[in-house]
C-alpha cells in the first residue's frame, strides 16, 4: 500500500470536522506527510452578495467567520505538532476541494461526515458523495460515533 505524502482536509469547524481532523492525526504523524487544510466559504453567499440578497460587508462577516475556523483548524493540528497550511476558497465545496486536490497533487482527500435522513441528503446533497467522481486520489470520510460528539474533549 503506498503511504500518503500529500494530505488534504476539507475542514469546516463543526464538531464532525473535528472528529475528523482528531481521526486523521495517526496518518499525519510524519515529518514525510504534507498537510493542508481547506475551509470554503459557500458560493451561495457569493452569489447572493452579487444579487443583492445581502451586502457586501455580510458576505465579509461570513468570509471572516470562516477564516477564523481555517485558522482554528490550523492552530489545532499545530497543538498536536502538526504543521499545515490552511487554504481559503470561495465556491461549491466539492469543486473546490477536488480543485485545490488536483493543484497540490493530494493523495489522500478527507473529509468529516455528518449523519442525516433520506429527505435532507437529497435536498442538501452530500460532499463525499460528490468527490468520488471528481477525485484522483483517496477519499477518506471521517464519521463521529456518537459518544465523540456531545462532549468531545481536545
Amino acid at each position: 500500500m503506498q503511504n500518503f505524502e500529500t494530505i488534504l482536509l476539507a475542514y469546516d469547524g463543526s464538531e464532525r470536522g473535528r472528529v475528523a481532523l482528531r481521526r486523521c492525526l495517526p496518518l499525519m504523524d510524519s515529518n514525510a506527510v504534507t498537510i493542508h487544510l481547506l475551509a470554503v466559504v459557500p458560493l451561495a453567499g457569493a452569489v447572493a452578495a452579487a444579487d443583492g440578497f445581502y451586502t457586501e460587508s455580510m458576505y465579509e462577516a461570513e468570509r471572516d467567520r470562516i477564516q477564523q475556523i481555517l485558522d482554528d483548524g490550523v492552530n489545532r493540528l499545530q497543538s498536536h505538532g502538526i504543521t499545515a497550511t490552511g487554504y481559503l476558497r470561495a465556491g461549491e465545496p466539492a469543486h473546490q476541494i477536488a480543485d485545490l486536490a488536483t493543484e497540490l497533487s493530494t493523495d489522500l482527500v478527507v473529509v468529516g461526515h455528518q449523519r442525516r435522513g433520506l429527505l435532507s441528503r437529497w435536498w442538501r446533497g452530500s460532499v463525499g458523495a460528490s468527490l468520488l467522481d471528481r477525485l484522483d486520489c483517496c477519499l477518506l470520510v471521517a464519521q463521529a460515533c456518537d459518544e465523540e460528539l456531545p462532549d468531545a474533549a481536545e
